[in-house]
């Protein structure tokens, strides 16, 4: 009999989607109007970014599957966030680079006096050696996996 992994996609998906439904309902009940995926953009370009040309950013999250978006989608969601004045230079007809507005940092800012609060407990009850271990092999199954994706040798 084979002992099953301690790690698995499924374990992974799990935690994501459980985060997320926290992060959904929380922005509904503070009135945020923002979804979950403008949150998540904001994010990439505050932590990520700012990203030299808006292809870069669409393509990232057109790659990024938890988004649920493909390549049309990311392009609606980056013209929403524009409209709503958060992002700068994220059409694929501008020259960029993307970067939040002041009205996007300031949203991001309230989002995350928002959100942290709900964040710090769940990760904040685990020991920070163990935090970044996690990280680091959440890194490397993100690096592994897109390497075989494309047919690479690990």
């Amino acid at each position: 009999m084979t002992t099953a992994p301690t790690l698995t996609g499924q374990d992974i998906a799990e935690a994501e989607g459980a985060v997320t439904a926290l992060l959904e309902a929380t922005l509904v009940a503070s009135g945020f109007t923002i979804t979950a995926n403008e949150y998540a953009v904001l994010r990439a370009v505050a932590v990520r970014g700012p990203y030299p040309t808006p292809a870069e950013l669409h393509e990232y999250l057109a790659g990024q599957r938890q988004l649920g978006i493909d390549a049309a989608g990311a392009a609606t969601l980056l013209a929403g966030m524009r409209d709503k004045g958060f992002l700068s230079g994220s059409g694929l007809d501008e020259a960029g680079p993307v970067q939040l507005t002041p009205e996007g940092r300031a949203e991001l800012g309230r989002l995350m006096q928002t959100v942290g609060p709900l964040t710090r407990p769940i990760f904040g009850g685990s020991d920070p050696e163990e935090l970044a271990t996690a990280h680091r092999v959440l890194s490397s199954v993100i690096e592994r996996a897109n390497k075989l994706r494309m047919g690479q040798e690990l």
